[in-house]
């Protein structure tokens, strides 16, 4: 059986120390497997912020096992995190994070100036990102000119520019109408298939369900249930 691009066991976090400490996490057991779209759900306090700031190396576990592409966080210093997840773990954030005095391209091309790629490489790179999600014509577009729909793809083409293994996506569609988010996950959806890639999603939006290959479903710091997502009528 392939390894899981993410596999956690019993994984524990806490915030504070002695009386005043409150737990975060209180035993996870997650896998996110490659090639798969994967979405966290729960209340807002669930752990789920927790949980992804672990598996994206931002944060420190108190105990049990975090692996993230074949890296034991356990016995990993901060240096080797942050290699990493800047090379192999794609962010995109809820409020895109865009840079307003840079165009579409340099945007996208940031991360990879930011690892000493020679410039021409990355604007080529970045071309071929913007390209793959949709807005090659918009690459010389400010962000004050992007809609939000627009705005979240180059995000996502930000993310995806250095080409990680894992993907992952926080509240991606929750800033958008429906229309545009139905867009977004297809297209979100069609990057981790064709790529085997691994793709984590958090999110409270129902509507956007149905492009799931398995649902997990956190209360109280705990991953409660994962339900493969086979309903009819879903998202093919």
């Amino acid at each position: 059986m392939e390894r899981p691009a993410v596999r956690c066991r019993g994984l524990t976090k806490h915030y504070g120390e002695g009386e005043a400490s409150v737990p975060a996490l209180q035993g996870v057991d997650l896998d996110v497997r490659p090639g798969e779209l994967l979405m966290l759900v729960g209340p807002s306090g669930c752990g789920k912020t927790t949980l992804v700031s672990i598996i994206t190396t931002v944060l420190d576990q108190d105990g049990g096992e975090c692996e993230v592409l074949g890296h034991d966080m356990r016995v990993m210093g901060e240096r080797e995190r942050a290699r990493l997840r800047n090379e192999a773990i794609g962010i995109v954030f809820q409020s895109f994070h865009l840079l307003p005095a840079l165009s579409a391209l340099d945007n996208v091309a940031v991360p990879l100036l930011l690892a000493h790629v020679p410039r021409a490489e990355a604007e080529t790179r970045a071309r071929r990102a913007l390209d793959s999600v949709g807005l090659g014509t918009r690459r010389d577009a400010l962000p004050a000119r992007l809609s939000g729909g627009e705005s979240q793809r180059v995000a996502i083409a930000r993310a995806l520019v250095r080409e990680p293994k894992l993907l992952v996506c926080d509240e991606p569609t929750s800033n958008l109408d429906a229309s545009t988010g139905h867009t977004v996950m297809e297209m979100l959806r069609d990057v981790a298939k064709a790529s085997d890639r691994a793709l984590l999603v958090v999110t409270h939006d129902s509507r956007i369900f149905d492009f799931a290959d398995r649902i997990a479903r956190m209360e109280d710091g705990r991953v409660v249930e994962v339900t493969d997502n086979m309903q009819p009528g879903a998202a093919a």
